[in-house]
């Protein structure tokens, strides 16, 4: 029976998730009853030509779930398929009404990961179980911006944090987001066993870069910025970029502004350009986030959200 199992590696859904939810239906089902041995997680794997680490880690959280047991040398044996059949009639009900749901979304035209995205998120508002995510950096402007600019995306609430101003102690989430700037001293804070701590791209906005790039190499742009870290950041990226003309400002006189073309203050804090209002032209350093970043972020919540069992392939019936 375990011969039927099928995983996708171009599905939205964890490999090691589709496991789990294709065995515990088989269970729930009685296509697997209690006392029957599974295949070993090394010889599954090479069935399905994945990694013994994803077979294991399926197996483990059947094992939590109270659907199976490991046995010595029997291996993992099935023993909760009693309990999961007596659920069995309102999971039942429960697929007719989602199968009825997801007909009428793709009759609106919305694709396959369109609709298990907003399952997971409907399912995990429900429960309550909406992953609390954070967004540190080291100004509550930048923290905040960012944080709004994440939750555009995931559609979760994101809470910015400052570094400095909050107690670690106090601070439980399941995925912090940061830059690499301040990636180790996040991890060193907010790492527990429960909780990602990963980094994002920052970058800046093209506009930014060729409104900079105008500037004479004989001339020089000023940083001006809430925090000389924060300005130290953006002159070594620029620097990395091959604008060596940098300059972090130490103030805003008419003696700090000699050989200045253009000023650069951060598009989170546009009030910076009155104190340079009709001296020095002055451009806001806009930020996007980095496309590919956002992709990754999206997988790591969606993992952590309860999603939605995958639609098994049908196989032709051969004699």
């Amino acid at each position: 029976m375990v011969a039927n199992l099928y995983v996708s590696r171009q599905s939205d859904v964890p490999v090691y998730r589709q496991i789990v939810t294709q065995l515990t239906y088989m269970i729930e089902m009685g296509q697997l009853h209690d006392g029957e041995r599974l295949p070993g997680s090394r010889l599954l794997a090479g069935n399905l030509g994945i990694n013994r680490n994803t077979v294991a880690h399926a197996y483990s959280e059947l094992r939590s779930r109270g659907l199976l047991q490991a046995r010595g040398r029997n291996g993992m044996v099935v023993v909760g398929g009693q309990q999961a059949r007596s659920a069995s009639a309102a999971r039942e009900r429960a697929r007719a009404v989602l199968e009825a749901a997801a007909r009428e979304c793709v009759e609106l035209g919305l694709s396959t990961s369109d609709i298990q995205e907003l399952v997971a998120d409907f399912a995990g508002r429900a429960a309550g179980a909406v992953p609390r995510v954070s967004f540190v950096e080291c100004n509550a402007d930048r923290a905040g911006y960012f944080s709004g600019e994440l939750e555009k995306h995931l559609g979760i609430p994101v809470e910015p944090l400052v570094l400095g101003e909050f107690e670690a102690a106090d601070q439980h989430h399941d995925l912090v987001l940061t830059t690499f700037f301040h990636l180790a001293e996040a991890r060193g804070l907010l790492r527990r066993p429960t909780t990602d701590v990963i980094a994002i791209v920052v970058a800046p906005h093209i506009r930014t870069l060729l409104e900079i790039a105008k500037v004479p190499r004989s001339r020089t742009v000023g940083l001006w910025y809430a925090t000389d870290d924060q300005a130290a950041s953006i002159r070594d990226s620029l620097t990395q970029a091959g604008v060596t003309n940098i300059e972090v400002l130490t103030g805003t006189t008419d003696e700090h502004l000699r050989g200045i073309d253009l000023v650069v203050v951060p598009s989170e804090m546009p009030d910076l350009s009155a104190r340079f209002a009709g001296r020095v032209r002055v451009i806001e350093f806009g930020n996007v986030l980095d496309a590919a970043s956002l992709r990754m972020v999206s997988d790591v919540v969606r993992d952590l959200r309860p999603v939605a069992p995958p639609r098994t392939r049908t196989r032709p019936h051969t004699r």
